[in-house]
């Protein structure tokens, strides 16, 4: 990114005001008086300043700055470095500066450098670290110049406006070993049938099923085989799973990386590592891809993890969210929700999520007992609504502050008895 600072009018430091009102005073005083010696004293006070002003304001450079991040997305306190670049584009050589780079609280605190006097198309390049300490976008700039004269009578303050972005990704806890529910790999099921959606091509038919979609019947296959029949794909060599994230304002309790909202990104950023690197094609249902219609876009493993470290609370229930998760739910389905009796006492939220889950898919439901990430006993009712959860054909578990992704994602997936964390 370059910007160009503009030529700011220099003004009189504290000194420079003393400066001249000595001045004034004493010319004025000894002129009045007749003391031609301490007259010429008060002039020469006066003057050094107005000179200084002149001067500063003829050698005004003409700067601009450029900013690359590296890398461009960070993980959770991972070192980064930022290049700044400031060049004289002016036709004059430019003071020295001091300069402090701005940045966001969470990235370090401010550099501070001295950019050196550049002749005309010279550049200086200055590096320093950052660290990203906490999800989300952060900015670096803009950058504040400030030069003196050297009698430090006259002052001049550029800011050299635009900023860098710097992307913190989402924390990712390693779920390696803890296969999906269903997906016949480690984990107990059989692997879910899947057929074709979205424009795939169906190449066979099969017996109907209950519970298949009815849109999927082949009816010159069924009149043929007098029997109903449904069209179906060869195995593709992705399955699909599909990350649902509750975005509920009044839902999620808690602040900072400690809040329930941080951990159900957190956890689902991590289940989409494992589910990449088992082939699965992601979808991403956030109340930001649901706003733009984008829940139906394949993403691979960074492409959720950008998205996740986008990704806010927002107003409202859950009717975006269920409608697209509706629309592209296949095979799984991992949601992270805040227990609705948080948001609505009789639970309507999360019955119209739980109802989200198609028929002959798995659903993996991570129940947050938000109260408790504010510090608040543990919601009596969250082992009821669990229960109406894996009654619905979720598997569920409650999720109390503290407790590890790992050992949420574990207990959910592979407890026999679908029991709820306690």
């Amino acid at each position: 990114m370059t910007t160009v600072a503009p030529r700011l009018t220099p003004r009189l430091t504290r000194r420079g005001q003393a400066f001249v009102g000595t001045g004034l005073g004493l010319g004025g005083a000894s002129a009045l008086l007749g003391f031609p010696d301490l007259t010429r004293v008060g002039v020469l006070l006066l003057l050094l300043p107005v000179l200084a002003y002149l001067t500063s304001w003829r050698r005004a450079p003409r700067l601009a700055v450029t900013r690359t991040v590296s890398p461009a997305a960070l993980r959770p306190d991972e070192p980064g470095q930022v290049r700044t670049e400031v060049r004289n584009e002016g036709r004059r050589t430019s003071l020295s500066h001091l300069a402090q780079e701005r940045l966001d609280p969470t990235l370090g605190g401010p550099a501070r450098f001295v950019v050196p006097a550049l002749a005309p198309g010279r550049r200086h390049t200055v590096a320093y670290p950052v660290r990203g300490r906490a999800r989300g976008v952060h900015h670096v700039g803009p950058l504040d110049l400030r030069q003196e004269d050297p009698f430090g009578l006259t002052l001049q303050r550029r800011r050299l406006g635009g900023a860098a972005e710097v992307l913190v990704l989402p924390e990712v806890v390693d779920l390696t070993g803890l296969a999906p529910p269903g997906t016949g790999v480690t984990g107990p099921g059989p692997v879910p049938h899947l057929v074709a959606v979205h424009g795939e091509d169906d190449v066979s038919t099969r017996r109907y099923a209950r519970g298949d979609d009815l849109r999927r019947v082949h009816w010159p296959a069924t009149a043929h085989r007098a029997e109903l029949m449904v069209r179906q794909e060869e195995r593709p060599a992705r399955q699909r799973a599909t990350l649902v994230l509750d975005p509920r304002r009044a839902a999620h309790r808690g602040t900072g990386p400690a809040s329930s909202f941080e951990w159900a990104v957190s956890a689902l950023a991590s289940v989409a590592a494992l589910l990449a690197g088992q082939g699965f094609q992601l979808h991403l249902v956030t109340a930001e891809t649901a706003r733009d219609a984008a829940v139906d876009r394949p993403l691979g493993r960074e492409a959720v993890l950008r998205h996740l470290a986008l990704a806010g609370t927002a107003e409202g229930d859950l009717s975006d969210i269920v409608h697209a998760t509706w629309s592209v739910a296949g095979g799984l389905v991992v949601a992270a929700v805040a227990d609705a009796a948080v948001a609505d006492a009789d639970g309507a939220a999360l019955d119209r999520l739980a109802a989200a889950r198609p028929p002959g898919t798995t659903g993996v439901l991570l129940l947050l007992d938000a109260a408790t990430f504010a510090g608040a006993p543990p919601s009596p009712g969250a082992a009821g609504r669990a229960h109406r959860l894996r009654a619905a054909g979720w598997r569920s578990t409650v999720v109390r502050a503290g407790q590890p992704v790992a050992d949420a994602w574990a207990t959910a997936c592979y407890d026999d008895a679908w029991a709820v964390a306690r």
